[in-house]
């Protein structure tokens, strides 16, 4: 071997072995602890189903992929209204982590996640799932403590961020037709072949009910003959207390749609002024329930129905319909007193 090739030699292997030094003793290469999973990693299409509990309530919906929407768990059919639900899967998938407070916690009950304000679990389409504990607020009240369960990290998350999908649990985000009566009824209004067949209207100064003239003249309407109050009211709380079976078809388009089940122009179809004060503006807001009810199911065991205008068909239960429709056809609920 020459003395110019093992110098050559030599001065190579003095290179790799600083090189080697290097990258065993520089600081900044080191092999760290993974980053916990926090959900602004996760791919709002991958969710599949979510599950939140505040503490005192729980509630969870799944994703039914041949129809793309979002439907409660434990009940039957009912999917989440597509208004309210709009980008609560993007908000699951990226809550605001301010930043990491520390790697690892002591004593988890300074921060309230011994007890924590909610829980947010989603499961994904590998069937992983995620949850973030959310623990008490900061003291500016500006963000929640929270954790990644199985990692150790304690961070910090925006304080809307939990506010908005715990209104979820508080206020379910049901669709328009899965509906209850809250509020003072003040009419009722039964048309049939897309005319008034007859109706029931409340006189404030009296408190009394009257069976409507036809046609109607006023909003509300009024008539000469008393009705029976005590009846009427009965039949409207029944009414306000729907037997639902879910939903059969979601966004018809066109009025042919409804024909299959009966769901048309024609049909009877039953409205309810409904009356609230608003106890800030002390102004009294009016809305309307309504429903037209369809044709029986093959079975017998419901009819179809569409609620509030939706564009959903949805199932009712027949003997609660035949109720219903004694409004129409039965006898009028006449004050004989």
């Amino acid at each position: 071997m020459n003395l110019r090739f093992l110098l050559v030699l030599v001065t190579v292997l003095s290179f790799v072995s600083i090189g080697v030094t290097f990258i065993v003793t520089n600081p900044s290469v080191v092999i760290k602890e993974p980053d916990p999973p926090f959900f602004y990693t996760l791919a709002p299409d991958d969710l599949r189903n979510i599950s939140i509990d505040t503490g005192e309530k729980v509630s969870s919906w799944s994703l039914r992929e041949d129809v793309h929407r979002w439907y409660f768990d434990g009940l039957e059919n009912i999917p989440a209204d597509l208004f309210r639900w709009g980008g609560i899967t993007q908000l699951l998938g990226g809550p605001r982590t301010q930043r990491v407070l520390a790697q690892s916690i002591d004593d988890i009950s300074l921060y309230g996640l011994d007890d924590p304000s909610a829980e947010f679990k989603v499961t994904l389409r590998d069937a992983s799932s995620v949850t973030l504990i959310l623990g008490n607020l900061t003291p500016d009240g500006e963000n929640n403590y929270a954790r990644v369960e199985g990692f150790p990290q304690l961070v910090l998350v925006d304080s809307s961020w939990g506010q908005v999908l715990e209104r979820l649990v508080n206020d379910p985000p049901y669709p328009e037709w899965f509906y209850s009566l809250t509020g003072d009824p003040r009419e009722l209004i039964l048309f049939d072949n897309n005319e008034v067949l007859r109706a029931y209207g409340y006189e404030r100064d009296t408190d009394t009910w009257t069976i409507c003239d036809v046609p109607l003249t006023t909003d509300p309407c009024t008539g000469s003959v008393l009705a029976d109050g005590d009846a009427l009211m009965t039949e409207l709380e029944f009414f306000g207390n729907p037997q639902i079976g879910g939903a059969v078809a979601l966004n018809l388009e066109n009025d042919v749609d409804y024909i299959p089940y009966g769901t048309i122009l024609e049909s009877p179809y039953i409205a309810v002024r409904i009356e609230n004060r608003n106890p800030d503006t002390n102004v009294i807001e009016v809305r309307r329930l309504t429903m037209t009810i369809g044709d029986l199911t093959d079975n017998g065991a419901n009819r179809f129905a569409v609620a509030n205008e939706t564009s959903d068909v949805i199932k009712i239960d027949a003997e609660w319909a035949d109720r219903i429709l004694d409004l129409f056809y039965g006898d009028l609920l006449v004050d004989n007193g």
